[in-house]
C-alpha cells in the first residue's frame, strides 16, 4: 500500500457509510502525541522560560535575607536537687513532702524560655537597637559591623517604636533625620526626646571589614525591650534531643549568625546565673533555719528527760513496759475464760429450755456442755426416744398400750434426772464466774494504773523524741546543705556551645534553582496544555474521528512555494506533474471511485464551513486529476457571492452562471475551456448577481445540472461555504457525494459539529466525505513523520524528472526540515 494511503481511515474498497454520527467529545480534548510534538516545536519557549525562572531565582537570592540556625545541647543532671526545698519538704514546713526522683525537664525549658531571661540577653546585646545601610542595592542589616552604636540612659526606651536615620559629616557629628526633620547632633551628647535620652558613640570593638559603612546612611529601628524579647523568644526553640536522655537542643534562627551565637550564648550565662543565685538564696536560708533551732531543741530535750524520771519515782515503776506486758496477758486470759463459762451456761440454759418446753418427747444434743453423767442420761433418753419411733407410729399404738405406757414413764424419770445433773451444772458454772471475774477486775484495776503511768511517761516521751529528731535531721541536713553547696555548680551543663551553620537555611540556593528550574519547565508546559486542551481548531486528523463519522477520503499537504520558481498556487496537479500532492489528489479520485453516487448523480459538490479553507482548490485539482483518468469533467462554480476561478485560469468572466440562470444566455456559451487539460472545462460565475440565492432555487438551476451530467463524465461544483450561507444545503440535494473540506489550523471544530448536525440530525445533506487540506506534517500538529517523503524522494530520483520541479522539491524539503 502506498504510504500516502496508510494515514487515510477511509481505504479505496470499502463503501461509505450511510449515516454519520456526531460523537461525543467535540469540545475539549488531549492528545498526547501532538501535545509532545507541540513541545519539541515549541522547544525555545521552554528555554526562555527556563532563563527567566533562573535569572528570577538569582535576584531573589540576591534581595532575600538568608536565614542561619544556630545550635547548642545543654545536659541537665538527673540527680539534680534544689538545696532549700529538699531539706524543708524532708522537714514538713514545705507544702510537699514527696521528693521527685528525676528533674522535670518541661521545667528547666520553661526556665530557659522565661522572659525575664530574656529581656537580661537584650539589654546585654542591646538588641532592641537595630541597624540598617542600604549595600548593593537592598537593604542590609548591621550587628558587629556598624561603625556605631545608640546607647539610652538608665531609664532606657520609653517608647513602642521608632526609627530615624544618621548620616555622618564631619568631625563627630551627625545628620539626624526623624521624619522631616533633620538636626546636626554630636557623638557621645545626650539627646533628649519624647521616647528617651540616647546618645551615639562609635564601635570600638568594630570588627574588620571589607566595607566602611561609618560614610552611609544609617537607619536605625529602635522597639520595645519587652517586645523584643517576646519576638526572639517565639523563634527560640528548646526541646529533648532524643525523650530518653536529659539533653536540650537549643535552636535558634537569624539572618545575622554571629547575632544568633551571641543571643544563645548570653542566654545561656543568665539561665547559669539564675540557677546560681538561686542556690545561694536557698542555701543560706536552710542554714539560718538551721542555726535558729538546734539551740531551742536541746534545751527542750534536757526538760523532758527531767520530767520521765519525776514520773517514775512517783509511781514506784522502774519498767513501765514490761509490767504493762504481763498484767495485759493476765487480763486476755481472764477475759477468755469467762468467755469459755459464759458459752456453757448459754448452752444449758438453752438445752433446760428445750426439756421444759417440748410437747413431745424428741432427740436432745448437749452442744457446748462437757459433762460424762450429762452424756450418759441424754444418750438413755435418746435410745428411749427411738424405741417410740415417729409420732404416726405412737398414734398407731394408742394411749393404752402397756409398752407406751412403761416407755413414757421412763422418758420422764430420765428428764427429770437430766434437769437436775443440769441445776448442778448452773451452779458450778456460775461459782467460776465469780471466781474469774474477780481476778478481772483485780488486773483491770493494776493495768489501769500501769496504763495511767505509762500514758503519762509516753506523753513526756512523745515529746522528746520529735524534739530528738528534729534536732537529728536539722544537724544532718546542715551538712547535706553545705555539701550539696559546693557540688551544685557542676550538675547542668552545656554540652554543644552556640554555634551557627557556614550555609543558611534559608533560602537554599540549591533548592531555589532547583524549584525555578521547575517552573521554567513547568510553565511553558502548562500553559501549552492550556492551549491544547483549549485549541477549537481542527489540528490532525484525530480531531475530526473524534466528531464525527463522515469518512475522510484524502488528505492534501500545505505546499509551500518558491517565488522565485514561478506556477500558480491554485493548481497543484498538471498533467506533467508527478508531485506528493498530485498523488494525494490520485488517492483522493480512487477513493471517490469506491463511493456509491446516489441516485446515480454524478454531480460532487465540493463546500467548506467558512472561506479560505481551499474548497476552490480542491475543487480545481480534483477536477484536473480526474481529467487525466481519461474522464469527461466540468467544474461549475457556484460561489456567487465570491468568485475566484476565471482570475486563478485567467479566463474571461463574462457569460457566466449567473447569466444562464437568468436566462439571457444559452449554455453551450457558458462552458469553457480550462487551458489546463482538455478534459476539463468550467463554468465560472460572470457577473455577480444581486439574488444569488434566489438564483440556486430557480428550476433552470436542477435542468442545467441535469444537462451537463449528460455532458460530461463527472460535475463537480464548486459552492459558497455551507456555515456562512444556505447555497451548499440547496445544491446539496442535487449531489450525488457532497465533499466538505477541512483546513488544518483554521477550520474550527464546532464547525465540523455544525456539518454532521446537518448530515445526522437535520438531514439535510446525504453521502457525505471529507477532505482534509493543508495539512503541514509538523510537531506541533501531532505528526512525527511524513508520509509523503519517501514517495517525494522516489520522485526526485526519478531520471526523467523535470530539473526546475526537482529544485522545487529540494528547496520545500530543506524548509520543512529546518522548520521541524
Amino acid at each position: 500500500m502506498d504510504p500516502i494511503q496508510q494515514q487515510h481511515p477511509y481505504q479505496p474498497g470499502a463503501s461509505a457509510p450511510a449515516a454519520a454520527p456526531v460523537k461525543s467529545g467535540g469540545g475539549l480534548g488531549f492528545n498526547i502525541k501532538r501535545y509532545v510534538g507541540t513541545v519539541l516545536h515549541y522547544w525555545y519557549w521552554f528555554v526562555l522560560s527556563l532563563l527567566l525562572a533562573l535569572i528570577v531565582a538569582y535576584i531573589y537570592l540576591l534581595m532575600a535575607k538568608p536565614l542561619y540556625l544556630v545550635k547548642g545541647a545543654l545536659l541537665i543532671d538527673q540527680g539534680e536537687k534544689m538545696v532549700h526545698t529538699d531539706m524543708l519538704s524532708k522537714l514538713n514546713i514545705t507544702e510537699g513532702s514527696k521528693e521527685p526522683n528525676n528533674v522535670d525537664l518541661y521545667n528547666e525549658i520553661n526556665a530557659l524560655r522565661s522572659e525575664d531571661l530574656m529581656q537580661e540577653v537584650v539589654d546585654s546585646l542591646n538588641l532592641n537597637v537595630n541597624y540598617f545601610t542600604l549595600y548593593k542595592l537592598h537593604e542590609k542589616e548591621l550587628y558587629r559591623d556598624c561603625p556605631i552604636k545608640i546607647v539610652f540612659d538608665t531609664a532606657g526606651f520609653l517608647g513602642d517604636f521608632t526609627q530615624f536615620s544618621l548620616k555622618y559629616t564631619t568631625d563627630g557629628r551627625f545628620n539626624l533625620t526623624e521624619g522631616q526633620r533633620t538636626r546636626s547632633v554630636m557623638y557621645d551628647t545626650w539627646i533628649t526626646r519624647p521616647y528617651g535620652r540616647f546618645k551615639i558613640e562609635y564601635a570600638y570593638n568594630l570588627v574588620p571589614s571589607e566595607e566602611n559603612y561609618l560614610l552611609n546612611d544609617i537607619r536605625v529601628a529602635v522597639r520595645n525591650r519587652v517586645a523584643t524579647a517576646q519576638s526572639i523568644l517565639n523563634e527560640v526553640e528548646i526541646k529533648s534531643a532524643d525523650g530518653r536522655t536529659s539533653v536540650l537542643d537549643l535552636l535558634y534562627e537569624d539572618n545575622i549568625p554571629e547575632r544568633g551565637v551571641d543571643i544563645m550564648s548570653h542566654l545561656l550565662t543568665a539561665y547559669f546565673r539564675s540557677k546560681r543565685y538561686g542556690i545561694d538564696v536557698n542555701a543560706q536560708k536552710a542554714r539560718d533555719f538551721i542555726d535558729k533551732n538546734k539551740h531551742d531543741l536541746m534545751k527542750d530535750l534536757r526538760g523532758i528527760d527531767s520530767a520521765v524520771e519525776a514520773v517514775k519515782l512517783k509511781n514506784n515503776i522502774m519498767n513501765p513496759e514490761a509490767q504493762a506486758t504481763t498484767v495485759v496477758t493476765e487480763k486476755k486470759a481472764a477475759q477468755k475464760t469467762l468467755d469459755d463459762l459464759y458459752n456453757k451456761k448459754k448452752a444449758l440454759i438453752n438445752l433446760r429450755n428445750l426439756l421444759l418446753n417440748m410437747d413431745r418427747y424428741e432427740i436432745v444434743v448437749p452442744i457446748g456442755i462437757e459433762d460424762d453423767i450429762l452424756e450418759g442420761l441424754v444418750n438413755d433418753y435418746n435410745q428411749l426416744v427411738k424405741r417410740l419411733g415417729t409420732e404416726e407410729q405412737v398414734q398407731e399404738l394408742g394411749n393404752a398400750n402397756p409398752f407406751l405406757q412403761r416407755t413414757l414413764i421412763e422418758l420422764e424419770a430420765l428428764k427429770r434426772r437430766i434437769l437436775d445433773v443440769l441445776a448442778r451444772i448452773s451452779e458450778d458454772i456460775n461459782n467460776d464466774i465469780e471466781v474469774t471475774t474477780t481476778t478481772e477486775t483485780k488486773t483491770q484495776n493494776v493495768a489501769r494504773d500501769i496504763a495511767d503511768a505509762d500514758r503519762e511517761i509516753t506523753e513526756i516521751r512523745r515529746g522528746y523524741d520529735i524534739l530528738q529528731n528534729m534536732y537529728l535531721k536539722l544537724f544532718e541536713k546542715g551538712i547535706e546543705n553545705e555539701i550539696t553547696y559546693y557540688n551544685a555548680t557542676g550538675k547542668s551543663k552545656v554540652l554543644v556551645a552556640p554555634f551557627a551553620g557556614s550555609t543558611p537555611i534559608s533560602p537554599i540556593a540549591r533548592n531555589i534553582y532547583m524549584l525555578a528550574f521547575l517552573l521554567g519547565l513547568i510553565l511553558p508546559a502548562v500553559i501549552l496544555l492550556i492551549k491544547e486542551l483549549l485549541n477549537p481548531k481542527i489540528l490532525h486528523e484525530d480531531d475530526i474521528t473524534a466528531i464525527t463519522d463522515i469518512p475522510i477520503v484524502g488528505v492534501i499537504t500545505k505546499e509551500k512555494w518558491d517565488e522565485n520558481a514561478g506556477g500558480d498556487t491554485n493548481i497543484a496537479v498538471r498533467p506533467s506533474v508527478r508531485s506528493g500532492i498530485a498523488e494525494q489528489f490520485r488517492i483522493l479520485r480512487s477513493n471517490l471511485d469506491f463511493i456509491d453516487f446516489t441516485d446515480d448523480k454524478r454531480v460532487i459538490t465540493v463546500t467548506s464551513s467558512e472561506s479560505g479553507e481551499g474548497k476552490t482548490f480542491v475543487a480545481l485539482n480534483m477536477g484536473i486529476i480526474m481529467a487525466l483518468s481519461t474522464k469527461r469533467v466540468i467544474v461549475v462554480e457556484f460561489d456567487l457571492r465570491r468568485p475566484r476561478m476565471a482570475d486563478i485560469l485567467n479566463i474571461s468572466n463574462t457569460n457566466g452562471l449567473s447569466e444562464y440562470l437568468e436566462g439571457t444566455i444559452e449554455l453551450q456559451y457558458i462552458i469553457k475551456p480550462s487551458g489546463i487539460h482538455s478534459n476539463l472545462y468550467v463554468i465560472n460565475c460572470g457577473q455577480v448577481p444581486p439574488n444569488p440565492g434566489d438564483l440556486l432555487t430557480y428550476p433552470s438551476t436542477q435542468g442545467l445540472l441535469t444537462k451537463l451530467q449528460e455532458m460530461f463524465d463527472v460535475v463537480i461544483v464548486d459552492t459558497a461555504p455551507i456555515n456562512i450561507v444556505s447555497d451548499a444545503v440547496v445544491l446539496s440535494k442535487h449531489a450525488g457525494i457532497n465533499m466538505f473540506v477541512v483546513r488544518q489550523d483554521v477550520t474550527m471544530k464546532s464547525d465540523v459539529k455544525a456539518i454532521a448536525d446537518l448530515v445526522n440530525i437535520e438531514n439535510k445533506v446525504h453521502t457525505p466525505v471529507i477532505v482534509f487540506n493543508s495539512v503541514e506534517y509538523l510537531l506541533k500538529f501531532g505528526y512525527f513523520s511524513n508520509p509523503n517523503k519517501k514517495y517525494e524522494q522516489i520522485i526526485l530520483e526519478e531520471p526523467q524528472y523535470k530539473p526546475s520541479i526537482a529544485q522545487l522539491l529540494r528547496k520545500r524539503n530543506r524548509r520543512e526540515a529546518s522548520n521541524i
